[in-house]
């Protein structure tokens, strides 16, 4: 795991951390797929699984969205709300919302500003040069917000440990 991650606009360069386990997650407000603003602390007062995704409709984004769709119940047992996030536009992630009977809020970081918040920017998805997505994280929060469980891979082929997010709730 990288710890921060360069990034530059225009000549200047500034590092961002990822947040560390035991911090308060960054705040955010983005829309969901209905164009409605939700922010961070609407879900505050329950645990959230906040999974930061690539590209809505690509494989390993689907397989992933579904395993947490079919996984939800399991979830919801142990006080959770699931939460995806990616660069697509409200308009793709209501398709993908809808195509595969997401059970959960997907919200649009279209700008990118959240995923430099979280220093979870993956340039160049593929070979998209100058096309910068989410690199695909786990956080989960506890009810105060405080991140208790972090997962980051550099590889957007790589699928997070379901069984370790679950672990990370029953704590």
């Amino acid at each position: 795991l990288s710890q921060s991650v360069v990034w530059s606009m225009s000549s200047t360069s500034t590092t961002v951390s990822v947040p560390k386990i035991g911090q308060e997650a960054p705040s955010f407000s983005l829309p969901d797929i209905e164009m409605k603003s939700r922010s961070l602390k609407e879900f505050r007062g329950r645990k959230l699984v906040l999974a930061f995704f690539p590209a809505a409709e690509s494989p390993v984004c689907t397989t992933e969205m579904c395993a947490l769709r079919d996984s939800i119940e399991t979830l919801k047992s142990l006080g959770a709300q699931v939460v995806g996030v990616s660069v697509d536009g409200p308009f793709a992630n209501k398709i993908f919302t809808e195509n595969r009977h997401l059970n959960f809020p997907i919200l649009s970081d279209y700008k990118r500003e959240v995923i430099s918040k979280y220093g979870i920017v993956m340039s160049n998805l593929g070979s998209l040069e100058g096309y910068n997505a989410a690199k695909r994280s786990v956080f989960v929060l506890d009810e105060s917000g405080v991140i208790r469980y972090r997962w980051i891979s550099d590889n957007p082929l790589i699928e997070p440990n379901y069984d370790e997010i679950k672990s990370a709730l029953e704590k």
